[in-house]
């Protein structure tokens, strides 16, 4: 019988961003989310805080809006 903590796959970084209106990922190249997976749970704690903090991103194209604001 597996563990539960084997049971529940854990989301990547790209998922957690994304479910938290950080970044879309399909503009994303795979290298690109290669990096975003290098990021530490911290650094990622951090970005999703900063987008709560701020709010949800600008209404528009997808293009003209900042996929991770600076």
């Amino acid at each position: 019988m597996p563990s539960k903590s084997k049971s529940k796959e854990k989301a990547s970084n790209v998922e957690r961003l994304e479910s938290a209106g950080v970044l879309i990922s399909e503009q994303f190249t795979e290298r690109d989310k290669k990096t975003v997976e290098k990021l530490t749970e911290v650094e990622v704690s951090a970005l999703i805080k900063m987008r709560k903090k701020r709010g949800p991103a600008p209404k528009g194209k997808y293009y003209l809006r900042p996929n991770i604001f600076i």
